[in-house]
């Protein structure tokens, strides 16, 4: 598949993509069960700030897949990759409200 702006994939594991077919949601996870510590402290940075009582949270990537994208969120050999048109799953989300969508730009040194 080519990989263009027009989607976003989203990496799991098999368990999660038959519940998402099943039930026709998405699971959004809480952040600090992320692997990525650094990404999950400043999530609860954030839900501290906006006195929050609860954050949850998905991640897509509009990139090609690098090794990263599956050892961190596919789970090993269960490991799966869902493609979503960028625009409806936009649509989709943000028409359930309080969701917000946004790309995430990291810091270089």
């Amino acid at each position: 598949m080519t990989l263009t702006n027009n989607y976003l994939r989203r990496y799991t594991d098999l368990p999660a993509l038959i519940h998402m077919l099943q039930t026709s949601n998405i699971t959004f996870l809480d952040p600090s069960s992320w692997d990525d510590k650094n990404d999950a402290y400043f999530m609860s940075l954030y839900k501290e700030k906006k006195r929050l009582a609860t954050l949850l949270a998905i991640c897509c990537s509009q990139e090609t897949e690098t090794y990263h994208h599956w050892r961190v969120f596919s789970n090993g050999p269960s490991g799966v990759c869902v493609s979503f048109h960028r625009e409806r799953l936009v649509d989709a989300l943000e028409a359930n409200k309080p969701v917000r969508s946004g790309e995430v730009r990291y810091l270089k040194n």
